[in-house]
């Protein structure tokens, strides 16, 4: 992977003279960004570009490239990446598109590639990206024009799937201010994933921060060991959020974990920062270059009492206090005659007219004790203050490192002199408050989940297991099968029988006794009750003949009535890009209305299986709100980790819903009266 990002000379194939050609402008990006090592232009007519000479193959060449940048129609890819195998290059960078990601018949040119490299023993990146970019080598990949002048050396690294989004996002930091690192276009992920990049960078000393745009996982279970592993802040922008809706209409639980559901909680597992647009992901590069948040205590400070007011309402909103401020910092204040509105945190300096005094403000207030972080919103006319907010700037990013605290300086001007501020200072600067609070609040939250210990549960990985569920035949499993299942494995199932006929459900009712209930056998029934397929309550012979007239199944199941109690459902499903995954929230008929639920990805220990709970909004319901009895939590938190285990040990399930799960007083236990299952049929 190395030779990809510090290569000592590098090949680039497609290169004309022509002012239109894109490899041509690979070539001159890597001249721009002062590439140490030796390029050799190769393509199909002589010529120069950038004052070296264009080689129509390598043989002209004695040494061999450390790498190859190939930028050549889609069907001369093949005959290329031979001529490099040939050559003995294993590093190749596939930029040309063309392939899967325009047709399904585009995938016998992709396959032929694949077994080229594999026959040379080539790792590629691509096809359909823009390649790689190693600031710190001078590496410089795409094939778009770019500026060393807009493209700042920082230690925030890229991994992005869209080509598209590699270059915005490269656009928008450098309008940022933003210094960047290691960034690789992945395009369609031929031999090399999102994981195996991400694998490199996190061992990469100079990046402090990851960001990753993705549409698809490629191996969840992966992504979430690498992500779990780590120290290093990782950043998603995950696409693609549409449903799995096939499955929707059969099963409550893959209702309530759609696709993008499950990876939400896969990524909240192993405490990854989800993000929703570019500019977020940027607010998070900047955020991450500060010492990280380790409270909720701020002090904000403010030249505008509005800006003030808005800025302690985004504070509230993002969940932070106002810290103490002690009677040392405002007797410091008054020392030095400054106007101060009130001595209060939010603090209002629009009265201190001398800006050269803001810089001792904020240093003192970064020096208190009970100050996790500081917000310093400027507001300011250029023709006047200018100068003087540009030296504090350049102040605050002298000071600010020194306390190990985040400094949050948002700055609100005109445009051209809020980049003249940008440039002034080393600090990351934001135009909003809110997106200050935002970034913030990221910050706490990755030093919050670095001090748990963060669950990776062990397994293969779901495109494994969903790639043999797909070639497979699937099939329900009848009621009376699913208890089976259930009770093999210790879980608490209420005592029922199966029947056939009309003389087999009496029969059964006289051996459990009245009081019962009677239910479809039917195994692929979602709501029985809107059915027809359940009647409660049954007292006697009498009722269970009515009962049987009315509901004329082929299978019944006959139940011992339970006690009323709390329900929830618990269920889970395997999924495409994470595997098994196990669900929990409140049960009963309105189940998908309510969709009160929390996910992980199975197995879960009790801790994890804990925290499914305490992640309901129902979850004071179980806890006894409203001066009610508390739910037999533990009793709960056993079933949860039972059927995680099942789901994650028993690769044929496809769909499992328990609903309900009826969970009595604490101390009482809880029992499953209902349950469906799809398996792959062996």
């Amino acid at each position: 992977m190395k030779k990809f990002f510090y290569p000592e000379s590098i090949a680039v194939f497609g290169v004309s003279e022509a002012q239109s050609n894109l490899a041509r402008v690979i070539v001159e990006n890597l001249v721009r960004f002062g590439f140490r090592g030796n390029i050799y232009p190769v393509g199909t007519s002589r010529g120069l570009v950038a004052g070296m000479h264009i080689m129509a193959n390598l043989d002209e060449v004695a040494a061999t490239p450390d790498l190859a940048v190939v930028l050549v129609p889609a069907r001369y890819a093949p005959q290329t990446l031979e001529a490099c195998g040939k050559k003995g290059i294993r590093n190749v960078v596939l930029e040309s598109g063309g392939f899967s990601e325009l047709s399904g018949d585009r995938e016998a040119l992709e396959a032929e590639v694949l077994s080229i490299a594999r026959q040379n023993g080539m790792r590629i990146i691509g096809p359909n990206c823009f390649g790689v970019v190693n600031l710190e080598a001078g590496v410089v990949l795409p094939f778009f024009i770019i500026d060393p002048e807009y493209m700042k050396e920082g230690s925030a690294s890229l991994i992005s799937q869209s080509g598209g989004v590699f270059y915005d996002t490269c656009m928008l930091c450098s309008v940022e201010n933003v210094g960047l690192r290691k960034l690789v276009s992945i395009g369609n992920k031929l031999m090399t994933n999102e994981n195996d990049i991400l694998e490199y960078v996190l061992e990469d000393e100079g990046t402090s921060v990851v960001g990753l745009y993705l549409e698809s996982f490629s191996d969840g279970r992966r992504f979430m060991d690498l992500a779990a592993s780590s120290d290093k802040p990782i950043v998603v922008l995950k696409a693609n959020r549409s449903p799995s809706s096939g499955e929707i209409a059969r099963f409550h639980t893959t209702a309530l974990a759609g696709d993008d559901d499950v990876a939400d909680a896969a990524m909240r597992q192993a405490g990854v920062l989800r993000v929703d647009s570019f500019q977020e992901m940027v607010d998070c590069f900047k955020v991450f270059s500060l010492p990280v948040l380790k409270g909720r205590r701020l002090a904000l400070i403010s030249r505008s009492g509005g800006h003030g007011v808005m800025s302690a309402d985004a504070a509230r909103r993002y969940g932070f206090e106002f810290a103490r401020l002690s009677d040392g910092f405002f007797e410091g204040i008054a020392r030095k005659k400054l106007n101060v509105i009130a001595a209060t945190n939010p603090l209002d300096i629009g009265d201190v007219y001398d800006l050269g005094e803001y810089g001792s403000i904020l240093e003192t207030a970064l020096q208190e004790k009970e100050v996790d972080g500081v917000v310093f919103v400027v507001t300011y006319s250029s023709e006047s203050d200018g100068g003087k907010v540009r030296d504090f700037v350049r102040f605050a990013s002298r000071i600010a490192p020194v306390y190990d605290k985040p400094l949050a300086l948002c700055v609100v001007t005109n445009r051209a002199e809020w980049f003249g501020v940008k440039e002034a200072s080393d600090l990351p600067v934001f135009t909003d408050v809110d997106q200050a609070m935002r970034a913030l609040e990221w910050s706490l939250r990755h030093y919050e989940a670095k001090g748990r210990e963060r669950s990776v549960p062990p397994g293969p990985s779901g495109p494994s297991r969903a790639q043999a569920g797909r070639e497979r035949v699937r099939r329900f499993l009848d009621p009376d099968e699913c208890f089976s299942l259930l009770s093999r494995c210790e879980l608490p199932v209420a005592e029922s029988a199966p029947a056939g006929g009309r003389d087999e459900v009496l029969a059964r009712a006289e051996a459990l006794g009245y009081p019962l209930a009677l239910k479809s056998g039917e195994g692929k029934m979602l709501h029985k009750s809107e059915a027809g397929g359940v009647f409660l309550d049954i007292r006697d012979r009498g009722d269970l003949l009515r009962a049987l007239e009315a509901m004329d199944a082929r299978r019944y199941i006959v139940q011992k009535m339970v006690p009323q109690g709390r329900e929830v459902i618990i269920g889970g499903r395997l999924d495409n890009e994470f595997g098994p995954v196990v669900v929990c929230g409140l049960g009963g008929v309105y189940v998908e209305i309510l969709a009160d639920r929390s996910i992980r990805v199975a197995p879960v220990d009790d801790a994890e299986a804990r925290g499914m709970i305490e992640d309901l909004k129902g979850a004071s319901i179980l806890k006894g709100a409203r001066g009610g009895k508390p739910a037999d939590i533990k009793a709960l938190t056993d079933v949860i980790v039972g059927v995680s285990n099942l789901l994650a040990g028993n690769p044929d399930i496809v769909n499992l819903d328990i609903n309900p799960v009826i969970v009595y007083d604490e101390g009482e236990g809880c029992v499953i009266i209902d349950a469906k299952i799809e398996m792959l049929d062996r």
